[in-house]
């Protein structure tokens, strides 16, 4: 059984010579959801619009967001026991926006309710996960935030999401299952 595989980080030569503007390019065409994460530490809200939300694991329950060190809300998601990850609505772009800019009030974007855990929870959002962080891993520039999720809400609708530096709905090509 190789290393990675026994859960061992393999340690190698950095990569060099690639190109960081079309490693930018390339990634911006992968289509991703949009989310707002939240959490509230010592009495007080903060929030991130990120992408880079991950289902981890069915058991334990585990989902992963990225945060970048240099966010001005690291500090306090970097002590926050509990967070929430609520997947932006189709007509969320000016949250998603709101929770972007720096220097704004951001909880003034949306309504929010406090979950079961205490964190906010986006009142329309087409789903929320609330959890309690299981584990931080530092990742080049980010933090890896993984979640253990303790909480479901299912709103429904149509996702928010993001490709090509631009927000896009989906155009289903089939009718749903559900």
């Amino acid at each position: 059984m190789s290393n990675s595989a026994k859960g061992h980080a393999l340690t190698h030569q950095p990569v060099t010579g690639y190109d960081p503007q079309a490693y930018r390019d390339g990634l911006s065409s992968m289509v991703t959801s949009v989310c707002v994460v939240t959490t509230e530490v010592d009495g007080k809200q903060y929030g991130f619009t990120a992408n880079s939300v991950t289902s981890v694991s069915m058991d334990p329950p585990l989902i992963s967001v990225c945060l970048a060190d240099t966010a001005d809300v690291h500090p306090a998601f970097s002590q926050a026991e509990s967070v929430a990850v609520n997947v932006l609505a189709s007509d969320q772009s000016p949250v998603a926006m709101a929770f972007a800019s720096p220097g704004v009030d951001r909880f003034a974007a949306a309504h929010f309710t406090p979950g079961k855990l205490g964190v906010p929870l986006l009142d329309s959002a087409t789903v929320s996960l609330e959890g309690v962080v299981h584990q931080r891993l530092t990742a080049g520039d980010h933090t890896i935030i993984l979640i253990e999720v303790a909480g479901v809400v299912v709103g429904g609708g149509d996702p928010l999401t993001y490709q090509g530096r631009r927000f896009h709905t989906l155009n289903p090509l089939e009718p749903s299952t559900r």
